[in-house]
């Protein structure tokens, strides 16, 4: 399938700098367009009005990861220093970055030391696609709790405000949110507010949990679809984790013919992931570990019936993904009424799709 199938123009001035509660709204007063696969009909909604399109005994998955700073100062050489941008973890224990000193040719097996922990050191191990690095940090440990205290965030397009990050972290997550890991924000699930959820459940919708670290992934490099046909591109690996009492409901959602539902790309890669051995009847079993799993228009589905995820750009991995789970012809239609309209914002802080 070419590439060229996923194109559209895109205003970036319709791509938030902030999270929607930083600009005077509330979490869930976004807008949101729903396609029904039966009927192939397209409405527009308020996204606080999401329980309406669901059912009593549907199973709400939801991802509990955050996104942390990822950008932190190095000195290597004769005390020159660079910033070094965190994106992503590998199973093999390295780590992918970018050193922002473009003027500067770096060597494999080249040693940066972290200016605000002495004892946290970077080295150069190979030099990958993009622009960016494979290292390995030691001690590994140390580098979590060093972006956390002393990091700064940067991101390719959307500028986030360094004051707001500092100074009101929750607004960059969900509200459910426990577990720091992502480098970039699994971005569908901030629309839920703690009211919303509440009201949610009380309509007879269970709610679970699973962790996906996002990643390289999310690199807009990346999950920008550079090559002319989508089935060439890669996506890299990111960690997961399903626990059991996860797996547990998700079996019995399963087993009683209830809908799964899939807040965010995020938790339908971990979900697809996790059954393509065992297919839509198979066993689901507690478990952790990577997935680089790709989805796009000719993928067997075996474990979502619904997805909301936010309104992606041109040319991604992640339209690419929804055109897999709702028909390319549809979910381009949805895109043209989308730009009609002209009122709707894209990418991790503007309003989102439905697709049941």
């Amino acid at each position: 399938m070419k590439t060229a199938e996923f194109e559209f123009d895109l205003d970036y001035k319709v791509m938030p700098h902030d999270p929607v509660e930083l600009r005077g709204k509330t979490r869930d007063s976004g807008k949101m367009i729903v396609l029904d696969r039966e009927s192939s009909k397209i409405d527009h909604a308020i996204f606080s009005s999401i329980g309406d399109y669901f059912r009593p005994g549907d199973l709400l998955v939801l991802n509990d990861s955050y996104m942390l700073s990822n950008t932190l100062w190095f000195e290597y050489g004769n005390n020159e220093t660079l910033q070094l941008t965190v994106y992503g973890h590998e199973p093999d224990g390295t780590t992918i970055v970018e050193l922002k000193k473009p003027e500067i040719t770096f060597k494999r097996g080249q040693t940066l030391t972290s200016l605000d922990e002495e004892k946290l050191k970077c080295t150069l191990l190979d030099q990958q696609p993009d622009e960016l690095w494979k290292v390995q940090f030691s001690p590994g440990d140390l580098l979590l709790p060093t972006l956390d205290q002393y990091g700064a965030r940067l991101d390719e397009n959307i500028h986030l405000n360094p004051t707001y990050w500092k100074e009101k972290p929750d607004a960059y997550r969900s509200v459910y949110a426990k577990k720091p890991g992502s480098l970039e924000i699994p971005s569908a699930g901030l629309h839920f507010s703690h009211e919303l959820l509440a009201e949610i459940s009380a309509k007879g919708v269970e709610i679970a949990y699973i962790t996906l670290h996002v990643g390289a992934t999310e690199i807009l490099s990346v999950r920008h679809i550079s090559v002319e046909e989508i089935e060439k591109h890669k996506v890299r690996s990111e960690y997961y984790e399903v626990s059991e009492r996860t797996s547990a409901q998700l079996n019995r959602a399963r087993g009683e013919g209830r809908r799964v539902i899939a807040v965010g790309t995020t938790v339908m890669r971990t979900l697809e992931t996790i059954t393509r051995e065992t297919g839509r009847k198979g066993t689901i079993k507690p478990q952790h570990g990577w997935t680089d799993l790709y989805i796009y228009p000719g993928f067997e589905f075996n474990a979502v019936d619904v997805l909301l995820t936010n309104l992606h750009r041109p040319r991604s991995s992640h339209i690419v993904l929804t055109a897999a789970f709702a028909g390319t012809e549809f979910v381009m239609r949805s895109y043209k009424e989308i730009q009609e309209k002209g009122d709707y914002e894209f990418d991790m802080f503007g309003d989102c799709m439905l697709i049941t």
